[in-house]
């Protein structure tokens, strides 16, 4: 229920952050100058002359300073209130740890800003949705960073889709594997494979079959690194199957190590055909001699540059949604919705049964 109350309030959302921008340049806080804040400090620099970032902040302040001076940032400190007290910005890009996702959110919703924060909003449901409940109180925008859906691949996938290409979606096959495992610290810290990983995974399963997914079925063990699970808790390759409400299937498998590379390889198959598309590599060379004909690199083994181009296309959206007051493709609600999706996940591997996402509660 939320979901629709949320999504009707956003599209009656008023023009309270919009109506200064909408005469001309957008601009911009950032919050956080690590990897990626410093991804969308280079795009709003040098690919989007429709907004201009004016303050940049970050708990190294050294850092953010650094960030300001290569990306022509006039502002740079440590406190992010900074940023949210600033009325002259009108949109905030957040690009901290997860933790701090919420009272980020809400203090920027209560100034009246636009809000575009990397996943997750919080780090519980209960406080998803108190951020999301802030939100439409305030009328503002919210955009979920689920760069996936605005790949040139992905996007193309879902297009066609769109058009009826494939009929009615039956089944759905994604398969996400990353180079190398992290540090187990890092999955410490992560929420577990289904809530890091997979949940960019999940949201693809939602973007693509047009249903909300009823039930999940989820396996999982550690394969690769015995550390993930005696020290971290988690696993590390998985098999997920979902169950849509439309009565479609789909399956997505994880793994934190491939040794070929950043492995992302998307299939839809449906009544009247399938698209699909396979990894990006850094060539389309091919090499044949006497022994094989085959590729002559390997796909692509960071997600930063399989990625690049999503990461360009979500800020150049996002801009473009707070200019001229339109909504993005991905909304704080389905930051949620992927969340039940892989909350439900961990549910089914701990329980060792499928799982009604209807289950799932704050």
């Amino acid at each position: 229920m939320i979901i629709d109350r949320g999504m009707k309030a956003l599209r009656a959302a008023g023009a309270r952050a919009y109506s200064a921008a909408a005469a001309g340049q957008l601009r911009v806080g950032i919050i956080g100058a690590g990897r990626i804040g410093q991804v969308h400090a280079e795009t709003l620099a040098f690919s989007c002359p429709q907004a201009k970032a004016v303050r940049i902040v970050d708990y190294f302040e050294d850092v953010a300073k650094k960030t300001a001076a290569k990306y022509g940032i006039e502002h740079a400190g440590q406190d992010y209130m900074e940023i949210i007290n600033d009325d002259s910005i009108q949109a905030v890009w957040i690009c901290s740890p997860s933790s701090l996702h919420k009272e980020q959110i809400i203090a920027a919703a209560k100034k009246g800003k636009a809000i575009f924060c990397e996943k997750p909003m919080a780090t519980s449901l209960a406080d998803v949705d108190e951020v999301l409940k802030v939100v439409e109180g305030e009328g503002v925008k919210l955009m979920m960073a689920f760069q996936r859906r605005y790949d040139p691949n992905f996007a193309r996938c879902r297009k066609a889709i769109d058009d009826g290409v494939v009929g009615d979606p039956l089944i759905f096959h994604l398969t996400s594997r990353d180079p190398a495992p992290p540090p187990v610290d890092y999955i410490l810290k992560s929420g577990g494979l289904h809530n890091d990983m997979a949940i960019h995974d999940f949201d693809q399963a939602r973007f693509m079959m047009k249903s909300e997914c009823k039930r999940i079925t989820a396996y999982g063990a550690c394969r690769i690194n015995p550390e993930i699970g005696t020290k971290g808790g988690d696993i590390d390759t998985a098999l997920t199957v979902l169950e849509f409400e439309n009565g479609a299937f789909g399956t997505v498998d994880n793994c934190r190590q491939s040794p070929q590379g950043y492995d992302q390889r998307v299939e839809v198959f449906g009544t009247k055909g399938q698209v699909s598309f396979g990894n990006n590599y850094p060539s389309i060379v091919e090499i044949a001699d006497n022994s094989s004909v085959r590729r002559a690199d390997l796909p692509l083994n960071f997600f930063m540059d399989r990625y690049m181009d999503a990461y360009r296309n979500e800020t150049i959206e996002f801009v473009n949604c707070v200019l001229n007051n339109t909504e993005p493709k991905s909304t704080g609600y389905d930051g949620r919705a992927a969340m039940v999706l892989a909350l439900a996940a961990k549910k089914s591997l701990l329980e060792k049964r499928p799982v009604e996402t209807a289950e799932i509660k704050p």
